[in-house]
């Protein structure tokens, strides 16, 4: 199973760089993290070996750190060459113990050698959440998929939203159509 969360890592120059990516539950006790190569994330775990793996509510931190280059509030790990969000759900310490190499892309696995729970998360699922987590990914995918068929994902889960969102997935949704409109 893939969860959606906020990778932290620390690059060279000291500060945190933070990335929306989904990270795969164990398998035989195993988390990984797949990272594109290229990336700042990529860079940074290949010299420090972990990262802090927050699990986060609000959709809209999704939005902001992935298509806006939004540093949310945090506190530093030096020790994890890391940073945790103060408005992450709960945050893992990862440390990884191998990799994988893939085409443009490696898997990161390895353990988690710490828990910090922040706040208690919503207790109940939102299809809007799922559905601007979805319209994200698509608009990540520039170049890689045809802009028709991210059109189509964006007007799928607009709806959705409109049907099914709070205030958070709507906010979270017109930022993905802002940055469509301006980048895509």
């Amino acid at each position: 199973m893939i969860i959606e969360t906020i990778v932290s890592t620390i690059g060279a120059d000291g500060k945190p760089n933070f990335a929306p990516m989904g990270a795969r539950i164990p398998k035989e006790g195993r988390w990984s993290i797949v990272v594109y190569h290229g990336s700042r994330t990529y860079q940074n775990l290949l010299k420090t070996r972990c990262c802090v793996i927050n699990l986060v509510s609000d959709v809209r931190l999704y939005v902001l750190t992935a298509l806006y280059d939004h540093k949310p509030l945090y506190g530093e790990e030096p020790k994890l060459k890391g940073a945790t969000m103060y408005e992450a759900d709960e945050a893992l310490e990862f440390e990884v113990t191998g990799t994988l190499e893939m085409e443009g892309k490696t898997e990161f696995i390895g353990r988690i050698t710490g828990r910090t729970v922040i706040k208690a998360p919503a207790a109940w699922y939102c299809r809007g959440r799922g559905a601007v987590i979805e319209a994200l990914i698509a608009v990540t995918r520039k170049g890689v998929l045809p802009d028709s068929k991210i059109m189509e994902e964006l007007e799928r889960n607009r709806a959705i939203v409109d049907k099914t969102g709070g205030p958070e997935e709507l906010e979270a949704m017109d930022l993905i159509e802002k940055h469509w409109r301006t980048h895509g």
